[in-house]
């Protein structure tokens, strides 16, 4: 979801039949009269086919589909006290966004970028108990779940300092999720053996969304910022200092 300003930069890594010197393209594109935004946009437009890749050759993962190893999901109120754990969670569609802006400041060594993804999708597994109403939600085996996602944007700001004469990442770069709207389905509720209240355990759920998304926001920006710090540090990490004067 907010990989692309890193992904902008990194795109240097590998293009066409090769490798691409990072430094070399930014300052080709500078030296044509190009201000840095345009060239970092015009990298980050290229380099969209390569989010579902990766590049192994510099040990960087693909970035979709973003792996999620648990998160937790809480809701008590006055109906319900309920934990859901979900496993081995991917999530798709990132690589389907549209790039809102990137944009450097100079003075404060930031790169900032805004995407929107119209749709992308969660599956794994999940475990729940706990209650609705009267309705005892005892734990079974794992099973699996899928979540739609729609207009969700993502914001991201990586700040930069100058190590041992490179730019790297200072710190976690920060991220910022909204979501539009989601839609949760859960197989095998109650063993599969109870439909009726499986769907109303479903329903409740889903009208309780923004619980959901306010647990689920925190694990995928930590995902997000951990794999946009590493692919920037291990891609770009030799780029000219002036590219920030």
């Amino acid at each position: 979801m907010a990989y692309q300003w890193l992904a902008t930069l990194a795109l240097a890594v590998v293009l066409v039949s090769g490798q691409v010197d990072i430094r070399g393209e930014l300052k080709n594109c500078l030296q044509d009269g190009q201000d840095l935004n345009k060239c970092l946009r015009g990298l980050a437009d290229s380099f969209k086919p390569y989010m579902k890749t990766g590049f192994p050759e510099l040990g960087i993962p693909k970035a979709e589909p973003l792996y999620i190893d648990a998160i937790k999901f809480e809701l008590k109120n006055a109906l319900a006290d309920v934990v859901v754990d979900f496993t081995d969670t991917d999530v798709s569609g990132l690589s389907e966004h549209e790039l809102i802006y990137i944009r450097a400041d100079k003075e404060k060594k930031t790169i900032a970028s805004k995407i929107f993804v119209p749709n992308s999708i969660a599956t794994g597994n999940y475990v729940i108990n706990g209650q609705i109403a009267v309705l005892d939600l005892e734990p079974f085996a794992p099973s699996p779940y899928r979540t739609e996602f729609t207009n969700t944007t993502l914001e991201g700001v990586a700040q930069l300092e100058v190590q041992n004469g490179k730019l790297v990442i200072s710190g976690d770069p920060d991220i910022s999720i909204q979501v539009g709207g989601l839609n949760i389905k859960m197989e095998n509720l109650f063993g599969g053996k109870a439909d009726s209240l499986a769907r109303t355990v479903d329903k409740f759920l889903n009208q309780n969304s923004d619980k959901f998304i306010k647990d689920f926001q925190p694990q995928i920006a930590k995902s997000v910022s951990g794999f946009m710090k590493g692919f920037y540090n291990s891609a770009v990490a030799n780029i000219d200092l002036d590219a920030f004067e």
